[in-house]
């Protein structure tokens, strides 16, 4: 096995765009297929290993050899004070980046509330929810699905479920999109401050949420967390807060962006959206290829705690890496035809919720939302189309609409 000494000079300005180019980062996928077929294992000029194959994402997902590190992820944005922004180091208590012993501690708490049972019986709420939002909706002929819908409903499922008062749900938009500014590669000033600010407002908010909790005990998951106790063991106070917004923020932006990604995927290919029109009953599996053509996440990354063999090379032990969970699932020695949707698709295996230990602790809550919500816009309305060119948001990490105009028939 060889380890890469010198960046490919061909690669890195490819490398640079997708990092650093938000009209690469809008549609990043030619730029994965270039990476896949010229670099999948490549140690770039930022100092990241990046890999783009789906056998070698899946691997490093799940082997122990791989930890999490914010500090050298944090490193990596470039940002030298980051103990002095609230919005980096509000990270160091969020499970996403904890380690065994404490990742495993505090998400056998955590996942007390995300039992099977628990999410299946709160689908009669979600299906609530989606007829209150979609009922208005029937006399208008245009509509930005992302206001109307996509972004109301997950923020709507997590609010309920966490216990977050229905009337300040509609800050959390803003809150949580200006927060995920710090984890952009090579956030500037400007983007570090409003990230620190929204970052101060969310701790200020679920800590005070927190307390109300402890003092007036509710039907809900904070109060669940509060008070659970498995073995003796407790999740300390200095941890809830940290804990609870990051499920928050977890808990609706993903979503978020499955409907927006998702039903312009559909429109796109207006055969597939026939088609599981048509057979509704496609639906379970259409969300799991919805999930894989363009995910919210596209990205995430590893630490290497051991030196690491990844096809012919190795990365050594505390070299950083970065999984590009959109090219694995674009990867044609994973999937055939990958770049054209199918809703009829089976054995899909799509890594947007993550894997191994990291894996996404809310991901059935999040196929659930998206089952029940493409199954009601398709029933309510008997035509939809584009309206207008929709706008993406700049961001890589998080890829998501800013706005999805559409105009609407009702059934």
């Amino acid at each position: 096995m060889t380890t890469t000494a010198e960046p490919d000079t061909t690669v890195e300005p490819a490398i640079r765009r997708l990092f650093t180019d938000p009209s690469v980062a809008a549609n990043p996928y030619p730029t994965y297929r270039f990476l896949r077929e010229n670099a999948p294992v490549h140690r770039s000029a930022f100092g990241h290993w990046v890999l783009s194959r789906y056998e070698d994402v899946e691997a490093v997902l799940r082997s122990p050899a791989v930890g999490k590190n914010v500090e050298a992820f944090i490193a990596g944005q470039g940002v030298r004070d980051w103990r002095s922004h609230e919005s980096f180091t509000r990270m160091l208590d969020h499970l996403i980046w904890m380690n065994p012993p404490r990742h495993t501690r505090l998400r056998r708490l955590l996942a007390s509330g995300f039992t099977p049972r628990a999410i299946q019986a709160f689908q009669p709420r979600i299906e609530e929810r989606v007829g209150v939002l979609l009922e208005p909706l029937r006399d208008q002929r245009e509509i930005d699905l992302l206001d109307v819908f996509a972004f109301p409903l997950p923020v709507a499922v997590i609010g309920t479920l966490l216990g977050v008062p229905q009337q300040d749900w509609p800050q959390f938009r803003r809150l949580v999109r200006d927060v995920t500014l710090c984890v952009e590669p090579s956030p500037s000033a400007e983007q570090l401050a409003t990230a620190d600010g929204a970052a101060h407002e969310l701790n200020a908010y679920f800590d005070e949420l927190i307390a109300r909790r402890r003092r007036h005990p509710q039907d809900d998951l904070i109060t669940h967390l509060v008070n659970v106790e498995i073995d003796g063991d407790r999740i300390a106070a200095g941890e809830l807060t940290s804990l609870i917004q990051f499920l928050f923020g977890a808990g609706f932006e993903t979503t978020t962006n499955l409907f927006g990604n998702g039903m312009l995927a559909l429109l796109r290919h207006p055969g597939q959206l026939t088609l599981l029109r048509n057979h509704p009953d496609l639906i379970p599996g259409a969300v799991e290829e919805l999930l894989r053509y363009d995910p919210s996440v596209q990205l995430t990354m590893r630490t290497a705690l051991e030196d690491l063999p990844v096809g012919d090379h190795a990365i050594p032990r505390g070299d950083s890496i970065v999984l590009l969970l959109g090219a694995a699932n674009h990867d044609p020695a994973r999937y055939d035809n990958p770049d054209q949707l199918n809703v009829t698709r089976t054995e899909i295996h799509p890594l947007s919720f993550g894997g191994g230990i990291h894996f996404c602790l809310g991901a059935a809550l999040g196929r659930l939302e998206g089952q029940c919500g493409f199954r009601a816009l398709l029933s309510a309305f008997s035509d939809i189309e584009l309206a207008g060119e929709p706008s993406w948001k700049s961001n890589l990490t998080l890829h998501g609409l800013l706005n999805l105009p559409l105009r609407v028939t009702s059934a």
